[in-house]
């Protein structure tokens, strides 16, 4: 049944507020009385009431085409030729809530609704959680962030709340990008990514420079634009942003993880993203990593670079260089070439 937005006169003649609105919130109507039908040129203050009064008479019962939270106030849009946009915005004074009803008209003077995260992020600080196989990633130095390493279901950065993901972002540089685009990887990539319930993709470089490498490796202008084109409409959720240098992207980063954490705190009830171990696996030292892959290796016959890294949470070439080391120290058996090369465990330690 589609939702409808009720106006209505307010049967309680002593009231200073003639009239009644009905929002169909999704955890349930809000009813609320104010004085006007219409915010056309002021804000009109609105009082909630407990439910919707016996012998209110409706005068409008108009479709809703939009109705979405916005922070601390909901967006309404109806369908109607005017007066189809306002916004309901819930504020603070002297300790009590107040809400008002605002037109398109003095959105575009106050701005209203709209948080601009500060350099602190949230007011008790931001964590944000680093995957354990990125590598000479962003240090975020200069702002209020504590970085934690461990590996994360999608995405390079990510924002973990209640033991699951609410926010990720995946990091590329323009090469990387290129190369993802035309294997088709990223296509992956993204498919997790908007599994999570704010995700973002950020490009350390410009568009221009893509297509100019895509030159470079004899690929046509039109079939990359096509492609990116097509995995945005194929996983809307997931936002891109195309930053001039790795500066601007990893403050993007930053502030785009800072507005959806406190976003996550003002409107709990929104989707859940993919969990995350409780415990972080912390990234390991050397010797525990030469613990843990000769204990591995007296437990399976042969071992590669990847599931060690897998196994150890590192990138595939730290875990190479520690299964090296294994051979260096006559514990270990190399086989076969570069990409296919398998470990074997000699003796024991």
């Amino acid at each position: 049944m589609p939702r409808s937005f009720v106006i209505a006169k307010n049967p309680d003649s002593d009231s200073r507020l003639p009239y009644l609105l009905r929002l169909p919130l999704p955890e349930g109507d809000l009813v609320l009385a104010t004085r006007g039908r219409f915010p056309a040129d002021r804000d009109l203050f609105c009082y909630q009431l407990e439910g919707w009064p016996e012998g209110a008479q409706e005068l409008e019962v108009l479709p809703v085409v939009r109705l979405a939270r916005r922070g601390k106030s909901v967006e309404l849009v109806l369908d109607r030729p005017r007066l189809r946009r306002s916004l309901f915005v819930w504020t603070q004074s002297r300790g009590r809530t107040l809400i008002f009803w605002r037109s398109q008209r003095s959105m575009h003077s106050t701005r209203p609704g709209v948080r601009i995260p500060g350099a602190r992020a949230l007011d008790r600080g931001l964590v944000i959680a680093v995957d354990a196989r990125e590598r000479y990633g962003w240090k975020f130095e200069g702002k209020a962030v504590a970085l934690e390493r461990r590996q994360l279901p999608a995405g390079d950065y990510g924002l973990i709340e209640g033991g699951r993901l609410v926010a990720v972002v995946e990091r590329k540089s323009v090469p990387d990008l290129s190369q993802s685009l035309q294997d088709g990887s990223l296509q992956l990539a993204l498919a997790e990514l908007a599994a999570v319930p704010h995700a973002a993709l950020v490009v350390e470089g410009r568009l221009s420079e893509l297509l100019r490498l895509g030159q470079e490796r004899k690929v046509r202008d039109g079939w990359l634009l096509s492609i990116v084109a097509a995995l945005q409409v194929q996983e809307p959720s997931v936002s891109w942003m195309f930053c001039e240098h790795r500066k601007i992207a990893e403050d993007f980063a930053f502030r785009f993880l800072s507005a959806a954490g406190r976003q996550h705190h003002e409107l709990p009830q929104g989707p859940d993203g993919p969990e995350v171990a409780a415990t972080p696996p912390r990234l390991l030292d050397r010797d525990a990593r030469r613990a843990l892959l000769l204990a591995a290796l007296k437990s399976r016959p042969l071992l590669t670079a990847k599931e060690a890294a897998q196994l150890c949470g590192v990138s595939q070439v730290t875990a190479g260089q520690d299964l090296l080391r294994l051979v260096a120290q006559g514990l270990a058996s190399a086989e076969g070439g570069r990409r296919t090369r398998r470990y074997r465990l000699v003796s024991a330690e």
